[in-house]
């Protein structure tokens, strides 16, 4: 049976570690190609779209938010103004510490609270949810939605990723990867 625990933290982490592996992925690229990454971390798919960094941050300050809603306690320190501009290492430490926050919640802090009701908002509007309604309905499918946002970024970029790269971190936990060739 699926715990509160189980369906938010291992998969907040895993969104943690895309993240983090295919912004390195980007570098390497930005590299060999003799382009600046910093390039990369303001690209849009449109002009009314935000950054690529936003996206990044966007993915922290939910993990972090979830965290906060789910324990009772605000994690320690801030992400800072989201309209920052920040360099690669920079958002590479923000997606590192905020794993570190997200992997200090142990089951036992959470497992037991899914009907704890929480405050949410969401731009303009304003709710409350069971903390199970919450995970699975807003920072779930937040860090799901800006994750393939930079994936899609740096895939039109053309830093080559491909799906393992997106899926093998999620599948790790679940099953032994074993090559096939």
């Amino acid at each position: 049976m699926s715990s509160l625990y189980s369906i938010s933290i291992p998969v907040i982490l895993n969104v943690l570690t895309v993240t983090s592996d295919i912004l390195k992925k980007a570098n390497e690229h930005a590299s060999e190609k003799g382009e600046q990454i910093s390039e990369y971390l303001q690209m849009r798919i449109y002009e009314d779209m935000l950054p690529l960094q936003v996206q990044v941050y966007i993915i922290c300050s939910t993990s972090r938010k979830a965290v906060e809603r789910l324990t009772g306690t605000a994690p320690a320190g801030s992400l800072g103004d989201v309209k920052q501009e920040r360099t690669l290492e920079e958002l590479l430490a923000m997606v590192a510490d905020t794993a570190k926050v997200v992997e200090g919640v142990t089951p036992e802090s959470i497992d037991g609270r899914e009907k704890t009701r929480v405050p949410c908002a969401l731009g303009k509007y304003s709710y409350e949810a069971d903390l199970v309604d919450y995970i699975q309905g807003y920072p779930i499918p937040t860090v799901y939605f800006h994750l393939n946002m930079i994936y899609a970024l740096l895939r039109g970029k053309g830093v080559p990723l491909g799906k393992m790269d997106y899926i093998t971190p999620f599948m790790k936990k679940t099953f032994e990867l074993k090559s096939t060739s």
